[in-house]
């Protein structure tokens, strides 16, 4: 066996660099460093350190067991010619003759092809408009601020932005809320070329270019909340860089899919749609409006996901796909897409077992197992499956609770535990199930142990507390037709709301949730009491607290009376008053809140409508303090919503259904302003020509006519 060429000289002074399975296959296996001597030393020390401390009787061979690789014999060694130095001239040497090449390229392909386009892009890049600065007190991506130049707008079409695409020139928000050019994802002709000679040759169709769906990418997870916990930042970006065709390469469904959530985070996704352009019924009554690249990357991501869950190929992504989707289509306030996309992703998620974890499972001997998917092979990627299933089950809660339609999994089919830790997570570090805590034991909702919760645990629980009060109230009249002992009120708790009736909120199950809403706001632990500590805003601690008293008012609005005391009527305007706070809290910050969570949106809203509803009883009653004061807290949640709303379509949707209350309270006044009864006219039309439209606005007691 020949001597490696790479081995330690006597002389050298330092140790050469090995090629390639130049190492012992034991130090290749054991991942450790090997000086390619014949043994190396390594196994010399591994195999003296085996004999010193040998138990009495073990059977050890004399020498080390080191083998190498067979070198052929016409393999000459290394030139002392090819140095690091003269390396690094041949590369360099090689790249500057692939500059030319694609100099040559391109001076014989652009000519004459689009001379427009070349001087527009110039002059947008040398213009001083090309970077703008707002104020500090402005938001990224505002519509007051984000004024990009005509010609940079027709570059940014969804036309101009497929595989063909001449240029990209994306503008993006920095830390310091400047409007800078992201020259670095400057893409030239070449590389769009439609033979795509440059790139993979195998890219996924209808995919943007890989520069523009790794800026996407940065977006997604440096702006959405929950990004970081649908995938695992650092594994993900690192698949980027496979080849298309490589196992552990994010599906196509997926990246379209982050395409269009991330296309409200920056300029380089195309014009988004900007809801103050369009009359209240928005999309549904302009059928003819192109769509947009966001629309077209979800359109894409709809289709593709199909394609594999009928294949049963990449389910975890799949399902991780149509909760983009659920997010996207909330976003835009598309509601019957929304609808039956999170029920799908649920769907999906049971015959994967992401609703159940060991030792639960059926009784029925014919279904051995609960999942049709291979056992997690990491800890990272059991946490991955969970937190999906958990994110998809928050957005079927959290969009529900403001309709009158049944969830989509019932919460007695989930015996699954909460999420670990975010340090945890990013880390892989494995918890014990038996420290861990199981959703389905309802004292966990109440006990927060430190070493595995923070803000996203929270964050799950207070999402299932707004199950239980959907629950509750959807399920009251079957309940108690059955004659559930826990939904029959007591007969001798007499009110003055249902006269002789017996009082709902006398039942044990009311009782129990009203009690559980009340102590979950004072569990939480004191690390986790404020959701701007040291000057950061944690969102998933914000929203859990905003959803706490969400639930609170949707639990007793349908019980309060406005017309005399009433302890559940108190307990909404406490509830709504404390969800101003935060919304005061959040204003004060510099912070972007179109990045809140969309629930968010909804939290607002929900306390903006139960402004109107006392200032309605207080101009009954002639209450004069009270209506400036209720008047002035239902303006600043339509000026917060409006804010949101530059960026989330969703919120101006809801800024829209405040403005109809706003109108239908004016004391009378005539409507003086085009713009009032443009609104109304509207949302009356909108109410009349679609039912998506007009249940909107029936479920949350708004009547559009003037």
């Amino acid at each position: 066996m020949p001597k490696a060429p790479g081995s330690v000289g006597s002389g050298t002074g330092g140790a050469t660099v090995l090629k390639r399975n130049q190492a012992c296959h034991q130090c290749r296996r054991r991942k450790l460093k090997c000086d390619a001597r014949r043994p190396c030393s390594t196994c010399v020390r591994s195999h003296k350190h085996a004999r010193d401390h040998a138990q009495p009787g073990a059977n050890l061979p004399e020498r080390p067991e080191c083998t190498f690789d067979e070198v052929a014999t016409t393999e000459t060694p290394s030139t002392p010619s090819d140095s690091p130095k003269n390396r690094f001239e041949r590369l360099e040497t090689r790249i500057k003759e692939l500059e030319a090449l694609l100099s040559q390229k391109e001076q014989a392909t652009s000519p004459d092809a689009n001379p427009s386009s070349s001087s527009t892009l110039s002059s947008i890049q040398n213009s001083p408009a090309s970077i703008q600065s707002v104020p500090s007190n402005s938001r990224p991506g505002s519509a007051s601020t984000m004024n990009f130049p005509s010609d940079l707008e027709s570059l940014l079409s969804p036309s101009n932005l497929d595989m063909n695409a001449q240029t990209v020139n994306p503008y993006f928000w920095n830390g310091n809320s400047h409007l800078i050019e992201g020259a670095s994802a400057r893409i030239d002709a070449p590389l769009l070329s439609s033979s795509m000679d440059v790139i993979w040759s195998h890219w996924p169709v209808n995919l943007p270019h890989p520069e523009l769906i790794r800026h996407l990418v940065d977006m997604f997870f440096l702006f959405h909340p929950h990004a970081s916990r649908l995938f695992h930042r650092a594994n993900f970006i690192a698949s980027l860089s496979y080849p298309p065709d490589h196992p552990d390469f994010p599906v196509a469904p997926v990246l379209h899919a982050i395409c269009a959530v991330s296309a409200i985070y920056t300029a380089a996704g195309g014009p988004r749609t900007n809801a103050a352009d369009f009359p209240y019924e928005g999309q549904f009554a302009q059928p003819d409006l192109p769509d947009t690249f966001a629309e077209q990357q979800a359109s894409h991501a709809k289709e593709t996901v199909e394609k594999y869950l009928n294949r049963g190929q990449h389910l975890v992504q799949c399902v991780q796909t149509y909760v983009l989707l659920t997010w996207y289509y909330w976003c835009h306030s598309k509601w019957v897409e929304l609808f039956t996309c999170s029920g799908q992703s649920l769907r999906v998620a049971i015959p994967l077992g992401l609703n159940i974890c060991p030792p639960f499972r059926s009784l029925l001997g014919s279904s051995p197992t609960m999942s049709i998917i291979s056992p997690p092979r990491t800890p990272i990627e059991d946490e991955i499956r969970r937190n999906t299933f958990w994110l998809a089950y928050a957005v079927d809660r959290q969009h529900g609770s403001g309709t009158g339609w049944a969830l989509s999994l019932d919460d007695d089919d989930i015996a699954q535990v909460f999420p670990v830790t975010m340090e945890q997570f990013e880390l892989g570090i494995p918890v014990n199930y038996n420290v861990r805590q199981w959703c389905h034991v309802r004292e966990a909702v109440l006990f927060h142990p430190p070493d595995i919760t923070d803000s996203f645990t929270l964050y799950i629980k207070s999402t299932m507390l707004l199950s239980f009060v959907k629950n509750f109230n959807h399920r009251y009249r079957i309940k108690s037709n059955l004659g559930d002992a826990r939904f029959l009120p007591a007969r001798n708790f007499a009110t003055q709301v249902y006269g002789d009736q017996p009082d709902i909120r006398s039942s044990p199950a009311f009782l129990e949730l009203d009690q559980l809403l009340m102590s979950f706001r004072s569990s939480f632990p004191s690390n986790l009491k404020d959701p701007f500590r040291n000057g950061q805003v944690d969102t998933h601690l914000y929203t859990t607290f905003l959803t706490a008293h969400v639930s609170m008012i949707l639990l007793h609005e349908p019980h309060a009376s406005l017309e005399r005391n009433c302890t559940s009527a108190a307990k909404m305007l406490e509830s709504a008053r404390a969800i101003l706070e935060l919304i005061y809290a959040m204003w004060s910050t510099n912070y972007d809140i179109g990045l809140l969570d969309y629930f968010c949106s909804f939290c607002w809203y929900l306390a903006g409508q139960c402004f109107g509803r006392f200032l309605r009883a207080a101009q009954e009653a002639a209450c004069v303090q009270q209506i400036d004061t209720l008047r002035a807290e239902l303006d600043f949640v339509r000026m917060a919503l409006s804010k949101m709303a530059e960026r989330v379509p969703l919120s101006y949707r809801y800024q829209r259904m405040l403005d109809a209350v706003h109108l239908s309270l004016a004391d009378g006044r005539p409507v003086s302003t085009v713009s009032d009864q443009q609104l109304l006219a509207n949302v009356s039309q909108a109410s009349a020509n679609h039912p998506d439209v007009a249940y909107f606005l029936k479920i949350n007691n708004i009547n559009p006519q003037p």
